[in-house]
C-alpha cells in the first residue's frame, strides 16, 4: 500500500492577506541602488550587506540554502498566489539593517532596499503590497525615507527589525520615526531574526550551544522587549494615531506579556506617567500580532484558547513565505473553522490586515 501525502487544503472561499513574505536580496541585487563610495564596496567586501553569524540553519544540511528565498516577483505570484490562493502579500525585503554598525551603510542600503522593492516587485502587480524598510540606527534618515517613499502608491505600511537596537525602541531617539510613520497614515511591523550576531540583545542567545535553542527565543524576546518598551515609555500614549504588528513570533508570548504588565503597572504606575490606561488596553487597541508560526501544543484547542485570549481583531494571518518553515494557510485555518465564528475567520485571514494596512480592496 503506497503512503498517502497530506497536501494543504485550498482556501478559495476567503479573501487571504499575507502579512508577511519575505524577499532574499543578494549583494548583487543591491549594488545597481547604490551611490558610491557603496556600489564599489558592495562589489569587492567579502561581508557583504547584513554580516552573518556561525549558526547552522540547515539542519546539518537537510534544509538547502537556496529554499530560503525568492528572487522574482513571478515565484510569489507561482507559488504563493496561484498555489496558496492568497491574494494580496505583504512585502518585506527582510532587511537586517540593525546588524551593521556602520550608520552610513546601513542608510544606504535602507534606501537601496526600498528602491528595489519598488522597482522589481510592487510595480509588476497591483496586488502587491510593500513596506518600507527602515533602519533605527538614524532615526532622523528614517524619517526622511518616510516621507521620501511613504506616499508611493503600493506602500502600505513600515518595516522595522527589531533584533539589536539599542537603546529599546521605545526610547524617545526614535520619536522622529514614529512621529513620520503617523504623519505619512503607515503602520509599523516589527520583525525579529534569530542570530548570534547582535550583542546587545538578545545577549544571551550567546551562551545557548543550539541554533534549536536561539531560533525558539529570539524573536519572541525581541518583541517582548520592544513591545513593553514601547509601552512603558509611553510611545502608544505620544502616537495615538500609529498602530504596531508583531510578525514572526506566533502568538503564545502574547498573554502572558500582556498580563505580566498589567500588574507591574498596577504597583509601579509612577515609573510609566505617560500611560492614560492598562497596558492591556494599549495592546489591543493598537497592536496586532502575526500568526507565523504556528505553535504546536499537545492538545490542539490549547492554541485555541491562545487565539481567544490574544482575540481574533488582533490576529495577522501570514505565512512568512518563502522560508522552509512557513506555514500554509490551512495550517490556522484549521484552527479557525473548528473554534471561531465565520466572521472571526475572516477578520484574521483579512479583514485585520485591511484594517492595520489601510488597504483597499
Amino acid at each position: 500500500m503506497t503512503e498517502q501525502i497530506e497536501r494543504p487544503r485550498i482556501i478559495e472561499d476567503e479573501t487571504m492577506v499575507d502579512a508577511d513574505v519575505h524577499l532574499s536580496i543578494s549583494d548583487a541585487d543591491l549594488i545597481p541602488y547604490l551611490d558610491e563610495p557603496y556600489k564599489s564596496r558592495m562589489k569587492h567586501s567579502r561581508l557583504g550587506a547584513s554580516p552573518r553569524d556561525g549558526w547552522d540553519r540547515s539542519v546539518s544540511g537537510k534544509i538547502e540554502e537556496d529554499t530560503a528565498g525568492v528572487q522574482s516577483p513571478q515565484a510569489i505570484k507561482s507559488a504563493l498566489c496561484d498555489e496558496f490562493h492568497v491574494d494580496y502579500p505583504i512585502i518585506n525585503t527582510f532587511g537586517l539593517m540593525s546588524r551593521n554598525p556602520e550608520v552610513e551603510w546601513s542608510v544606504a542600503l535602507m534606501r537601496a532596499h526600498n528602491d528595489l522593492l519598488l522597482d522589481q516587485f510592487l510595480d509588476v502587480y497591483d496586488e502587491f503590497k510593500g513596506l518600507i524598510t527602515l533602519t533605527t540606527q538614524d532615526p532622523a534618515a528614517a524619517a526622511e525615507e518616510l516621507d521620501r517613499v511613504g506616499s508611493e502608491k503600493q506602500i502600505v505600511g513600515a518595516y522595522v527589525h527589531n533584533t539589536g537596537p539599542n537603546p529599546p525602541l521605545g526610547d524617545p531617539i526614535y520619536d522622529p520615526i514614529w512621529a513620520a510613520a503617523e504623519d505619512n497614515g503607515l503602520n509599523v511591523a516589527f520583525h525579529g531574526s534569530a542570530n548570534g550576531f547582535m550583542y546587545e540583545f538578545p545577549r544571551q542567545n550567546q551562551s545557548l550551544n543550539q541554533f534549536l535553542g536561539v531560533h525558539v527565543l529570539a524573536h519572541p524576546w525581541s518583541h517582548m522587549l520592544t513591545l513593553t518598551s514601547l509601552i512603558v515609555e509611553g510611545v502608544v500614549e505620544k502616537f495615538p494615531g500609529l498602530e504596531f504588528a508583531f510578525l514572526e513570533a506566533g502568538l503564545s508570548w502574547v498573554p502572558y506579556l500582556m498580563f505580566r504588565l498589567n500588574k507591574e503597572y498596577s504597583i509601579r504606575r509612577s515609573e510609566a506617567p505617560l500611560l492614560e490606561k492598562s497596558p492591556e488596553e494599549y495592546i489591543r487597541d493598537q497592536m496586532y500580532f502575526a500568526s507565523q508560526p504556528i505553535e504546536e501544543p499537545n492538545e490542539a484547542s490549547d492554541l485555541n484558547s491562545i487565539i481567544d485570549v490574544v482575540g481574533a481583531d488582533s490576529v495577522l494571518f501570514a505565512t512568512d513565505y518563502p522560508h522552509w518553515d512557513f506555514d500554509s494557510p490551512d495550517a490556522l485555518d484549521r484552527h479557525l473553522r473548528d473554534a471561531f465564528t465565520p466572521e472571526e475567520r475572516t477578520q484574521v485571514l483579512s479583514g485585520n490586515a485591511t484594517e492595520f494596512f489601510d488597504l483597499d480592496l
